[in-house]
């Protein structure tokens, strides 16, 4: 290996593969969901809403025998499943649309399931009546979401792992427009809401346990708040392990029901 190769294999190193992340996620969508199948019943009508490549489709079906479908803007180019060998696309179809615009008839599905999707959706409240509608009058809705301690992970990650890309980008934009927005993401990267929110200060503010439960309540009842567990930022090295902490939880689940 020449000087340059391994300057280069050393500078790159704190960025994660595609494959390392969905690793990590993997792991994180496992815990996650030992903690939440207790409240999904055998053998009901089962939605997915923003279920991208469909793990938890598969659970849902091959664990409890639900009757499964599963919706995404793009089927499949996100989450676990991605690049595992396992039979999710010739087993499972997943429908391409929108939270905010669901093709199903009103009070057709037994659970609604949505796990780190409102935190993406261009209209939360549009996507939470449309979840309300198409579930039945004594259905179970299942929705998780990142959380502000999980935005302060993330922007310490940042700030560990990839400050010296960050420089290094910027001094390449020295004299052209883009300097000063370059300059912006050293300090302070993009919102995981990104592009509906610019910087991760949105991440701080709005990911907040209270504010996510004030949004959920207007449209639900909120039977069971589950703050699972802390886990590192899947996109960067684990710089510790998943463990379920007292100081806190980088996700939270709430069990509802219709108002």
């Amino acid at each position: 290996m020449n000087l340059k190769s391994f300057v280069s294999k050393i500078f790159w190193s704190s960025f994660s593969s595609k494959k390392k992340i969905e690793k990590y996620q993997k792991i994180i969508r496992d815990s996650e969901w030992s903690d939440l199948k207790q409240y999904i019943p055998q053998n009901i009508k089962f939605l997915d809403v923003g279920c991208g490549s469909g793990d938890n489709l598969y659970r849902a079906k091959n664990e409890l025998s639900c009757d499964i479908f599963g919706i995404d803007p793009m089927p499949g180019s996100h989450g676990v499943g991605r690049f595992s060998e396992n039979q999710l696309e010739a087993t499972i179809e997943i429908q391409q649309g929108f939270s905010e615009n669901l093709p199903y008839e009103d009070n057709c599905f037994d659970v609604v399931f949505c796990s780190h999707v409102l935190e993406h959706v261009n209209d939360e409240i549009k996507s939470l009546n449309e979840m309300k509608r198409v579930l039945k009058d004594d259905g179970i809705l299942i929705i998780g979401m990142p959380t502000a301690l999980m935005g302060w992970i993330s922007l310490l990650s940042n700030y560990i792992f990839t400050t010296h890309a960050k420089i290094l980008s910027c001094l390449k934009t020295i004299g052209k427009k883009e300097f000063f927005n370059n300059v912006r993401y050293i300090f302070l990267p993009n919102s995981h809401s990104h592009p509906r929110a610019k910087t991760i200060l949105y991440d701080l503010y709005h990911y907040r346990v209270k504010n996510w439960k004030n949004i959920v309540s207007k449209e639900f009842k909120i039977n069971t708040k589950l703050t699972p567990y802390l886990y590192p930022f899947p996109d960067y090295p684990q710089f510790f392990r998943i463990r379920k902490s007292k100081i806190g939880s980088s996700s939270v689940f709430f069990i509802c029901k219709k108002k």
